[in-house]
């Protein structure tokens, strides 16, 4: 019996020692598949503000960089083989959040970052998780000039140009109107005052006297002290720098201090106000802000452009519950440089992966990214030293339910006007466009249109 039990207790050892073995080799065969499922998966984190005050632009710049991901990966000449992964996160438009969920990503494998929006959040994210972990960060519409600081932020760059450009374009706009009195408003976060900042310095070396200056905290609910201010001020130009939640306030309160178009006041923007996000769901905000001009990065142009918009019209093929907003060719303004972004990275691990470079180096993978020169959705896309974009700026003038585009502006041209401007909304007050391409006698026609047709202009003060 002894015996007996002796040979059945070894059996079953040699049974489970089989067993384990078995088991074991499956393990590393599971291990193995896994590692080469890795190593032929590209992964990058997608940061987007999918609740917050920038909800409403960040789920069509969601739905655009995960267009850009499809595309990728159904071209063979991209990568190698590999597929590209995006890991999408919400930050709910708050640094704290945003930090999280970017160690979230980096956690699981993200060599590169897609945002954020926010330029707050993605200062908070690039002196946080992309600066310990060293990894790279491309955003898309984060414009705050404190994040060209590369002590700051030094795995940090972006597709948009920075506002320390937009704020100049916009002095050297209304320089070019005639308006040598405003007011400014802004937020007093860093896309707030950063923009603004840059506009009251030039808007002073041109000569343009800001009447009042103020300021409000960024979430704010209740602006109409300032907002009285800047009545009480004299100014009839107003200056605003916003993002799209901060700017529904603005202008939810702004027809109860009586600072509309219909009161003899013009508005003028900053890419953040200058969107339909602002008003698509309030038409009472909509009339307040008619007339409205203001700046916003060009979005595109070229077969690129054209392509993409093909893109977004037909939804890739899928409907606007797999990418939000899509079906039509008038995606939000930041949608075209989240796409840009993910092929910005996908252009650089490519040239990497050809040179034998390990991409998931990431001060290799952005010194590789610093090196980058394509032609993408919203243009020839490359960085200075501070990791920013030099960009062109598009002329926006809020018509009806929508802003059109009535020219641009650049460092080299300056303002070139190729629209009507419709000063309270409507044609029955268009001003005609500078279109003699004589940069001063236009400005002088635009100017002398403006006291005909609209006596806002010459009350100036």
């Amino acid at each position: 019996n002894m015996k007996q039990t002796r040979k059945t207790m070894m059996f079953s050892l040699g049974f489970i020692a089989t067993l384990m073995i078995s088991f074991a080799g499956m393990g590393m065969q599971n291990a193995v598949a896994v590692q080469v499922d890795q190593d032929n998966t590209i992964t990058l984190g997608g940061l987007f503000p999918l609740t917050g005050t920038l909800a409403g632009g960040g789920v069509e710049r969601d739905a655009a960089a995960r267009m850009a991901v499809k595309a990728i990966n159904a071209d063979d000449t991209l990568l190698a083989g590999k597929t590209l992964e995006l890991l999408v996160r919400d930050t709910g438009t708050d640094p704290a959040t945003g930090v999280q969920v970017a160690g979230d990503v980096i956690s699981l494998g993200a060599v590169g970052l897609i945002g954020a929006a926010s330029s707050g959040v993605s200062s908070a994210i690039a002196q946080g998780p992309a600066k310990t972990s060293k990894v790279p960060q491309i955003s898309y519409s984060s414009t705050s000039p404190s994040l060209s600081d590369k002590t700051e932020h030094p795995y940090f760059l972006r597709v948009v140009p920075p506002d320390s450009v937009q704020g100049v374009a916009l002095a050297n706009i209304v320089n070019e109107f005639g308006w040598d009195n405003v007011a400014t408003l802004a937020s007093s976060d860093d896309y707030g005052l950063g923009g603004i900042g840059v506009f009251e310095t030039t808007a002073a070396e041109l000569g343009i006297s800001v009447a009042t200056a103020q300021r409000f905290a960024q979430g704010a609910t209740d602006v109409k002290t300032q907002l009285q201010a800047i009545a009480d001020s004299g100014a009839k130009v107003i200056v605003l720098n916003v993002i799209v939640g901060d700017a529904q306030t603005v202008f939810a309160q702004a027809a109860d201090v009586g600072l509309t178009a219909a009161e003899g006041y013009v508005w003028v923007g900053t890419d953040g106000p200058t969107q339909g996000a602002v008003f698509e769901s309030d038409a009472a905000i909509k009339a307040n802000m008619q007339g409205m001009i203001g700046t916003a990065p060009n979005r595109g142009s070229g077969a690129a452009f054209d392509a993409f918009l093909d893109l977004w019209e037909t939804c890739y093929g899928e409907d606007n519950s797999t990418y939000a907003g899509c079906g039509d060719r008038t995606p939000n303004t930041y949608a075209t440089f989240a796409y840009d972004a993910v092929y910005t990275f996908a252009k650089a691990i490519d040239a990497m992966i050809t040179a034998g470079t390990d991409y998931t180096d990431g001060d290799l993978l952005l010194a590789k990214l610093y090196e980058t020169d394509f032609t993408g959705a919203t243009g020839p896309i490359g960085f200075n030293t501070d990791g920013d974009r030099e960009g062109v700026y598009d002329i926006l003038n809020l018509q009806g339910d929508a802003f059109v585009t009535v020219g641009s502006w650049d460092k080299t041209n300056g303002r070139q006007l190729t629209g009507t401007i419709y000063w309270d909304g409507t044609a029955a007050t268009a001003v005609p466009a500078d279109s003699t391409g004589l940069p001063g006698f236009g400005a002088f026609l635009a100017i002398l249109s403006l006291m005909v047709a609209v006596p806002i202009v010459s009350r100036r003060r």
